[in-house]
């Protein structure tokens, strides 16, 4: 370690005095011909080079500019030497130079100016919120600290995409739909009864209801299918997801069964279910999208598992 030190810190020393235009290309040179600046022989290299270089004894030092990244410069291996060697006067195991880059990648300056510019202007915001203030009072904040530069500038609404009969809804708006305690009990709410919620409030019937990718329901398939209509949404989810080809061997059967524990997992976990849901608009026949459904879950205190066939357990 020590002599790590001396190699690194000699070379920084000698980094410190030399003109910069030759400093540059002596960093090119070790860069290009991937020398290890530590090495004795690199030293021997630009010891050379620097034979018959008049300095000006009146000339200032010239600043190091620490880079983290450039290996042929020698600063981390003079910060990782110096450390360790600091490290080792109070018994605090020693660290390689990939941990030296690590550290010195959390960029500490960064973290109290902008990172704490950005936080406490998000903080304002935040709290505009929470008191519903009117989105005039609300800013976008463009800031630049080098330059420096400063720019607050009111939001625009969000657009408002029309709907059927009418209606506008927002990118923001959802269809809020929540699971009662019977419902909950009798296995979870049904096809039928969320479809009538979801009608009640948009006022228009659904003509197709999607959960990412499956489609659950469509008017022209399944409007009288009383057994699709009466299954609980959770159970439908549940098998649309699980529904797929059938794997080929033994090692393919095992990943798709783990696959299917895990997928099963994940939705017993969720509090809530967005589905994507199509209506059509009684004046024109056209059919339009209604805005997000979220049914939110009963928090069951003794939660039934997906696979029981009692709909998705609480979290």
């Amino acid at each position: 370690q020590i002599v790590n030190f001396v190699q690194s810190a000699a070379r920084l020393r000698m980094e410190t005095y030399i003109p910069q235009k030759l400093s540059a290309s002596l960093r090119a040179a070790s860069s290009t011909e991937d020398i290890d600046v530590t090495d004795s022989n690199t030293m021997s290299q630009i010891m050379t080079s620097l034979e018959g270089t008049v300095f000006d004894i009146e000339t200032m030092l010239n600043p190091v500019e620490f880079e983290k990244d450039d290996e042929s410069n020698g600063h981390v291996s003079f910060i990782t030497a110096a450390s360790n060697l600091r490290a080792l006067s109070y018994g605090i195991n020693p660290v390689d130079e990939m941990e030296t880059r690590r550290i010195a990648g959390r960029i500490v300056p960064a973290m109290i100016t902008t990172t704490a510019l950005v936080s406490a202007l998000s903080s304002l915001e935040l709290l505009k919120l929470v008191q519903s203030a009117p989105l005039r009072t609300h800013r976008n904040a463009f800031i630049n600290l080098a330059l420096p530069f400063f720019a607050l500038t009111s939001p625009l609404p969000a657009e408002e995409i029309v709907g059927v009969n009418g209606k506008t809804h927002t990118i923001w708006d959802k269809i809020l739909v929540k699971e009662k305690k019977k419902a909950a009990n009798m296995g979870g709410i049904t096809v039928k009864q969320l479809l009538r919620k979801v009608e009640k409030s948009s006022g228009a019937p659904v003509s197709s209801l999607s959960y990412g990718p499956y489609l659950l329901y469509a008017n022209f398939l399944h409007e009288d299918d009383d057994e699709l209509m009466g299954k609980p949404v959770a159970a439908l989810v549940l098998e649309a997801c699980l529904s797929g080809d059938e794997m080929c061997g033994s090692e393919s059967e095992e990943l798709y069964k783990q696959d299917q524990e895990e997928l099963v997992e994940d939705l017993e976990k969720k509090m809530f279910l967005d589905f994507m849901a199509v209506a059509e608009d009684e004046e024109s026949g056209e059919e339009l999208e209604l805005p997000p459904i979220r049914l939110i879950k009963y928090a069951r205190k003794n939660g039934q598992s997906l696979s029981s066939g009692k709909g998705l357990e609480a979290a």
